[in-house]
């Protein structure tokens, strides 16, 4: 690496001893503090970094002491490649390399030891500025101070890292999972010792040396908790691993009622691009759809539904079309499903960790499910028992499968000893000691970091641990004062929530000592709208509505191509006429059934396989598969495999004889009580727009990653984007068939709503209204804030008491800031009508289908037809998905039809019809459309900021209501949705 850079700066002397004669010629070697010039020069990068973070800018230059820290991590790598030092002698080699005076040695070694620990972590505060785009931060050591982290970034070489993921793969570790170097330790062992090994021949050197593994775990340590749970084999030579097929579990919580619903996540060795996957398992091997969800896994397309006894109790094999890879599922009686934030559900897991959020999917039968809380209730904690049908101690819960409990909240805080039977090892963590941050809102990023919104809560437990202590530092550039914590816990579990430490953005270091040895650090990152991503913002496509250059405009945003005279910018119209296209009469009540009909169509799930009856999910009877004894020593222990459902059970490989011991008359014990009430805090709309401010734009996925923290369910997702998109607060570009594909904040707006209030719209950050809320009163007018009591509603803020000339005044006096005038008004006179965004939406031709249902009218529902034979709205079932097309008479007979959004193809057909699906009542200003037909994109919005608040759903007549629309908006949306 060392060679690369200095060709590519034209150094042809030789690279390393370059290097090391500049860095020394930089040192101050006869003076009392010989790295004080790197320390002064430090302190002005960081002041440079300050204000750049302040102007919401980049520091371009890297921290000056990378040089420096080049050559510590040189003396780093020489350790043990000669017999001139002792192989873990680290500062004689530093001070050889250096040249440094023997006179000058011990001044040397002070001015180390003041800074290192600070040199390093501006390499960190620079790697996080940019968002992991130039590296991920990994310049941290637990032990070893000092000469750790020279020595972590020596010892693991890129070769070594890209393999790290088998191991985190073989071993069963969730994605982002935080386990304590010594844990790591011991199952490391076993992963290098394989024959033939997995990793490089220089780091099975260093590991049977013995004295750097505390350090190579400390690496692996802080790569897990940054893994995506994404494998890529590469080039390493690694043998293949098969597919993965895990169970996934939502639980929805409503009013009236909750549910789960289950489902499966699966990942192949090497990624595929496809859209669905074969049920190999299944009779007839059907398809079902899939779409691509994070850390490289593929989900089932939105609207699947799965046999849930099969889902469960069946070997399922799926395969891809592409390179004929399989990933398979084996029924197991007891399954742990720990919470992954990538995806927002709980996803399988081989078996529990200490300290996760977790919940227990385990067989129905007395003596089990006995087992199961018995071991959960004596090391940890658990919420409701559930099942399908409600009986003593157990509540109902729609969508478990006969058969099946599910245990909900499960915290694990201890190791459970002498666990016999096999059916319980999956509750049993492999590791005995952990530090994690769990809970509140994480926001999307290669780089770890929540929103200080909703900070999570510090977990740890640390088995036969008497005392355990947990100590907060703020770290440079966090926003307030210095801070500094701690909490103490006398036994071996401590539990620490932040929401009310009134923690403010910036980073903080977790320290976690076990009766007084400080044995795991973590670090904290918080961020909000205020300290926004520079690598987001900067990147991200600057989006929005071009009217005039494509009719599609009106319902997706493209890039902003600056030639477009007639576009929209949030609730912003630039160039619009002064009255809308057609205006023309509203009914005043619904001409659709506001009544619930009485037929509902049932809703087929796909059966995925069969369960064996003679298999060990049914008998409880495993046969365990043990490697073959090779002879000579083993040590570590020995993994034994189900051959039918693939549970592993480790025995130790050299067994101990068991010394009866006396109980201990102060035997110590977890007090669960003494922790703090289980952390509920529930993601929050505002949360949300808060993060995508933080983040300001990108692909749909990370949008996707914030709304599912809320809830997990796809519908709500598209809810959620549909609800920012008719406020103004975010654009989105759509593709062909109109799905979402990247989005962008708007800018920070003011739009004049029909009462005379200016709705705020876009990137208003607390600090941003914070400076508006400054100078409101100046004007005359105040800053308020609307709180519905609806769960999933944002709160509205608005300017009241002020005139357009002043909110003008107020925006240009803030800065950055647009005013849209009679901001509904103006949308409506720029938009198209309905009839010329039909003419641009994609023709295709009318696919193959299973079943097809067409769009009634007058029920204004869906309704079962034999086929396509003539004009209407189809929504068409192709296994699992479901495509929506408008089919006008030319199409019926030419078998083609126009790819829209289920919402657009309903307005299609009522425009077709003469009877557009539109109602206003006057005397509540309210219009009123059918429920589930929204009114598409930028007309939405026009109604939406007539009063600055999304639609309201009635599901008892069958109505979704604008309310606040006066007449004239009224009469020109219907004129525009008729033509």
């Amino acid at each position: 690496m060392i060679e690369k850079v200095a060709t590519d700066l034209g150094i042809t002397d030789d690279a390393v001893k370059t290097l090391v004669r500049d860095v020394r010629r930089s040192l101050w070697l006869h003076d009392d503090r010989p790295l004080a010039m790197h320390a002064s020069s430090l302190e002005e990068w960081r002041l440079e970094l300050r204000r750049a973070r302040s102007q919401k800018s980049f520091v371009k230059s890297p921290p000056p002491v990378v040089a420096l820290l080049a050559v510590y991590t040189l003396a780093a790598h020489q350790m043990g490649a000669d017999n001139q030092f002792a192989a873990n002698a680290y500062r004689p080699r530093l001070q050889a390399l250096l040249q440094v005076p023997a006179t000058e040695s011990r001044r040397f070694d002070t001015a180390f030891s003041n800074t290192s620990e600070d040199f390093w972590r501006s390499v960190n505060e620079y790697l996080e500025m940019y968002e992991g785009q130039l590296g991920m931060p990994t310049a941290y050591a637990l032990g070893h101070r000092y000469v750790g982290i020279p020595q972590s970034q020596a010892l693991v070489r890129s070769a070594d890292r890209r393999r790290l993921p088998q191991f985190f793969r073989m071993f069963g570790f969730a994605p982002g999972a935080e386990v304590i170097p010594g844990d790591l330790e011991r199952l490391l062992d076993l992963w290098i010792g394989q024959n033939p090994s997995p990793v490089t021949t220089n780091l099975q050197r260093l590991w049977r040396g013995g004295k750097a593994r505390e350090r190579i775990a400390g690496v692996v340590s802080v790569e897990l908790a940054h893994w995506d749970g994404s494998y890529d084999r590469g080039d390493t030579g690694e043998t293949p691993i098969g597919g993965e097929l895990q169970l996934t579990a939502l639980l929805r919580r409503r009013l009236g009622g909750q549910n789960v619903e289950l489902s499966f996540a699966a990942r192949f060795a090497k990624p595929v691009d496809v859209t669905e996957l074969q049920v190999k398992s299944a009779e007839g091997v059907p398809t079902v759809s899939v779409v691509p969800a994070a850390g490289g896994r593929l989900r089932p397309a939105p609207a699947s539904r799965f046999d849930e006894i099969s889902l469960v109790g069946a070997n399922v094999t799926l395969a891809e079309g592409v390179h004929g890879q399989t990933a398979t599922r084996q029924p197991r009686r007891v399954v742990p499903l720990h919470r992954d934030d990538l995806l927002g559900v709980f996803v399988e897991a081989e078996r529990m960790q200490l300290a996760e959020d977790a919940m227990i999917l385990v067989k129905d039968e007395p003596t089990l499910t006995e087992n199961v809380l018995e071991i959960v209730g004596q090391h940890g904690c658990y919420d409701t028992l559930f099942a399908c049908e409600a009986r003593d101690g157990v509540v109902a819960m729609p969508g478990l499968p006969e058969g099946w409990l599910l245990v909900d909240g499960v915290q694990i805080y201890a190791v459970p000893q002498d666990v016999k039977r096999a059916d319980l090892n999956p509750l049993i963590p492999l590791t005995s000691a952990q530090l994690t941050l769990a809970g509140g809102m994480k926001l999307p990023g290669r780089v770890r970091k929540w929103s200080s919104h909703l900070p999570p809560e510090i977990r740890a437990a640390v088995t036969d641990a008497r005392k355990l202590e947990v100590i907060l530092r703020s770290m440079a550039g966090t926003v307030g004062d210095p801070v500094e914590l701690a909490w103490v816990q006398e036994q071996s579990m401590i539990v620490v929530p932040l929401a009310d430490e009134g923690l403010g953005d910036g980073d903080y270091e977790i320290s976690l000592r076990s009766d007084g040895v400080s044995i795991a650090q973590s670090t904290l990152r918080l961020r909000s709208g205020d300290t926004p991503d520079l690598i987001g913002w900067e990147t991200c496509t600057r989006l929005v509505h071009e009217l005039d250059v494509g009719r599609l405009g009106a319902l997706s945003a493209t890039e902003m191509s600056g030639e477009s005279d007639l576009l929209v910018d949030g609730p912003r119209a630039i160039g619009a006429p002064a009255s809308p296209a057609v205006d023309m009469d509203t009914s005043t009540s619904p001409g659709w059934a506001t009544q619930k009909g009485t037929s509902v169509q049932r809703v087929i799930p796909v059966v995925l396989g069969e369960a064996d009856p003679n298999s060990c999910l049914v008998t409880g009877m495993h046969r365990l598969e043990l490697p073959t004894f090779m002879g000579g020593y083993v040590r570590g222990h020995i993994d034994g495999v189900c051959t039918g459902c693939g549970l592993v059970k480790r025995f130790p490989a050299r067994p101990r004889a068991k010394k009866r011991q006396a109980k201990s008359a102060n035997e110590f014990r977890l007090d669960i009580a003494a922790l703090p009430p289980r952390f509920t805090m529930r993601v929050d709309p505002d949360s949300c727009l808060d993060a995508l401010i933080h983040l300001g734009g990108g692909p749909i996925g990370a949008l996707e990653r914030v709304a599912t923290q809320s809830e997990g369910s796809s519908l709500f997702v598209d809810e959620f984007v549909r609800t920012l998109e008719v406020l103004g607060h975010i654009d989105v570009r759509r593709d062909d068939r109109l799905l979402p594909v990247e989005w962008e904040v708007t800018p920070c707006q003011l739009a004049e709503l029909q009462d005379g209030r200016f709705l705020l719209t876009g990137a208003w950050s607390d600090s941003r209204r914070a400076d508006l809320g400054s100078v409101v009163s100046d004007f005359g007018g105040r800053l308020t804030a609307d709180r519905p009591d609806g769960a999933g509603m944002f709160t509205q803020w608005t300017l009241r008491g002020v005139d357009l000339d002043a909110a003008q005044a107020m925006a240009e006096e803030i800065g950055d800031c647009d005013v849209a005038p009679d901001a509904a008004w103006q949308l409506l006179c720029a938009l198209p009508t309905l009839g010329e965004v039909e003419a641009a939406l994609p023709l295709v031709d009318i696919p193959a289908y299973t079943k097809a249902q067409v769009f009634d009218l007058d029920l204004a529902s869906w309704q079962p037809i034999p086929g396509v034979a003539r004009a209407g709205a189809y929504r068409l079932e192709q296994s699992f998905r479901s495509v929506t097309l408008w089919i006008d008479e030319d199409g019926a007979r030419r078998r083609q039809g126009r790819l829209a959004s289920v919402q657009l193809v309903k307005h299609l057909a009522a425009r077709a019809a003469g009877r557009p699906l539109l109602a206003h009542l006057p005397q509540s200003q309210t219009l009123v459309t059918a429920l589930g037909a929204d009114l598409p994109g930028l007309y939405g919005r026009v109604a939406a900021l007539c009063s600055g608040a999304p639609p309201s759903p009635s599901p008892k007549t069958r109505c979704l209501a604008y309310p606040g629309v006066p007449s004239r908006v009224a009469r020109g949306l219907t004129g525009l949705m008729s033509q």
